[in-house]
C-alpha cells in the first residue's frame, strides 16, 4: 500500500517501521517503534511492518465528472456503500478495470478510512476521488446496478453512460429515476454482493471500450 501510495505522489507525514521490519524504499520521515510500541499503535490484529500518515488531496465533483469524461468512462458513483471492505474493494476494481474517477455520496464508508484502503491494496490512490451530492451529478444520466428488474447487463448500454451507480446491498439506490442494469443470476440466488456486482459492470464496460 505504501508503495501504491508513493507512486500516486503521496506526501508522507510520518512512516512508522516496526524493529526489525524494513522499509522497501528510502524516507526521511520514517521512524522505529520497538515491537510493544507499534503493536499498540496499529488498528489490525496481524499488521505488516510499517504504516503510515499521508497527505491525500480530494478531487472536487467537476474534476472526477471531467476525469471520467476525458478517458472515455462512466463516473463510478457508490450511493451509501457502508462496508469500507466493499468500498475498498469496488475502488481497487474500478482502478483494475481502467475507471480514472469515483464520487463518494453521503452514507457511504470512507475511501481513505484504514479499513478501504487495505482492502483496495492502495489503489484508491490511483483513482480521483471525490465526495458528492446528487446536485453535484445534475447532467450526468446512468445507470443504477439493480438486483433485479434492470435491463440485463449484456444488453445495457453501460459503456456510454454518464455514471455507473452501485448502492447499499440493504437500502438499494437513493435515486429512483436512474435506469436499472441486471446482472442475471441462476434461480434462487437474490442478489450479489456490491462489490462482485461492480467487478462484473466495470470489467464488461472495460471489455467493451476494448472492442
Amino acid at each position: 500500500m505504501l508503495a501504491e501510495a508513493r507512486a500516486a505522489g503521496l506526501e508522507f507525514e510520518l512512516i512508522a517501521v516496526r524493529e526489525g521490519d524494513k522499509l522497501p524504499f528510502r524516507a526521511d520521515s520514517r521512524i522505529t517503534l520497538t515491537a510493544g510500541a507499534f503493536r499498540a499503535a496499529t488498528q489490525t490484529v496481524t499488521p505488516q511492518g510499517v504504516m503510515a500518515i499521508a497527505r491525500v488531496r480530494e478531487a472536487s465533483p467537476p474534476e472526477v465528472i471531467e476525469a471520467a469524461r476525458e478517458a472515455g468512462w462512466p463516473l463510478v458513483v457508490l450511493d451509501g456503500v457502508q462496508d469500507p471492505g466493499n468500498v475498498g474493494a469496488i475502488c481497487r476494481t474500478a482502478a483494475a478495470a481502467g475507471a480514472p474517477a469515483l464520487a463518494i455520496l453521503p452514507g457511504s464508508a470512507d475511501p481513505y478510512g484504514p479499513k478501504a484502503v487495505r482492502a483496495s491494496a492502495g489503489n484508491v490512490f490511483r483513482l480521483k476521488v471525490a465526495r458528492a451530492r446528487w446536485k453535484d451529478l445534475e447532467g450526468l444520466d446512468g445507470f443504477g446496478a439493480a438486483a433485479s428488474s434492470g435491463a440485463p447487463l449484456a444488453e445495457a448500454p453501460i459503456e456510454s453512460a454518464g455514471m455507473i451507480v452501485l448502492g447499499s446491498e440493504a437500502h438499494g439506490l437513493s435515486r429512483p429515476d436512474l435506469a436499472l442494469v441486471t446482472v442475471p443470476l441462476t434461480e434462487g440466488i437474490e442478489s450479489l454482493n456490491v462489490a462482485a456486482a461492480a467487478a462484473l459492470i466495470l470489467f464488461e464496460i472495460r471489455r467493451r471500450l476494448a472492442a
